[in-house]
């Protein structure tokens, strides 16, 4: 039985990326891998949730009444709807980098939470490896909040390459 190149039924590559997790070497990587491996890869970009907050923040809460009733709301889903399509822009060019290696691929962008977005593919999924990387949020946060990279190391299934 002959397969096509990069059309197996195996476990895909699967690349996680967000508003806040960029890194070139982490495309690289799962591209490489893919094509290593003839795996397909699986793009997943998160226009993540909480950029609208950490932006908008809460001096906008405050004037959020009366006159500007729902600024606060519209100005978060105004922003998240620009990071969405650049994410959508974004996955695409790894998408086409990908078909030019002759990789097969799927792309896809959502606006959520980064962990459970991406738990929700590894579920659909069932990737071999992940590839992703920490974002540059302050230390506090991290500590007071959680780390969303920890959460999909924990309960991915299989392994989560940081770079």
């Amino acid at each position: 039985m002959s397969r096509e190149p990069n059309q197996t039924d195996e476990q895909p590559v699967m690349l996680a990326l967000s508003t806040f997790r960029q890194s070139e070497k982490a495309v690289e990587l799962a591209l490489e891998k893919s094509r290593q491996e003839n795996r397909r890869l699986v793009v997943v970009h998160v226009a993540d949730r909480n950029l609208a907050r950490y932006l908008v923040g809460q001096d906008l809460a405050v004037i959020d009444g009366g006159v500007f009733t729902g600024l606060r709301q519209k100005c978060e889903e105004d922003l998240l709807r620009e990071h969405e399509s650049q994410g959508r822009e974004k996955a695409e060019a790894i998408a086409a980098r990908a078909r030019e290696k002759g990789i097969a691929v799927s792309a896809l962008v959502e606006t959520g939470r980064f962990a459970l977005v991406c738990l929700a593919v590894v579920t659909k999924e069932k990737p071999a490896v992940i590839f992703t990387t920490r974002s540059k949020r302050p230390a506090w946060v991290k500590l007071f909040f959680g780390a969303p990279v920890d959460k999909l190391i924990a309960e991915a299934g299989c392994p989560v390459i940081e770079a």
